[in-house]
């Protein structure tokens, strides 16, 4: 069994127009690790990742950040976003994001990668 870090810096799957491979394909690999018996550490999204935890006009997330958030309860590992990138650069306040997702910074992701295995960006 290994522990993985994953690091997601893709926006998350709003349409069929605008997908995003990247943020689709990183949910596969967490879900294939997990079937296969690796533990996962972490996930921290970064750079238009942190939109994952972003709610939309209606108040739900997109489909795949839906996902992240039952394979996280699940599992039991942290969805930590970027509060740096959150704050500067999306500009969003705390009740625009799901409380599922945990504001943290490269510190935490830092101490994260100190203690697995494996980290897999996508």
């Amino acid at each position: 069994m290994t522990d993985i870090v994953i690091s997601v810096h893709a926006a998350p799957i709003t349409t069929v127009a605008t997908t995003s491979a990247r943020s689709l394909l990183a949910f596969h690999y967490a879900q294939a690790a997990l079937a296969l018996g690796h533990r996962i550490h972490h996930v921290f999204f970064y750079q238009a990742g942190v939109l994952h935890a972003q709610l939309q006009e209606d108040g739900t997330l997109t489909p795949v950040a839906a996902d992240w958030v039952r394979l996280s309860q699940q599992h039991g590992f942290p969805l930590v976003v970027c509060s740096t990138m959150v704050e500067n650069d999306y500009q969003l306040q705390p009740e625009q994001l799901h409380q599922a997702y945990e504001l943290g910074g490269l510190t935490e992701f830092s101490m994260a990668t100190a203690k697995a295995e494996r980290v897999v960006q996508f």
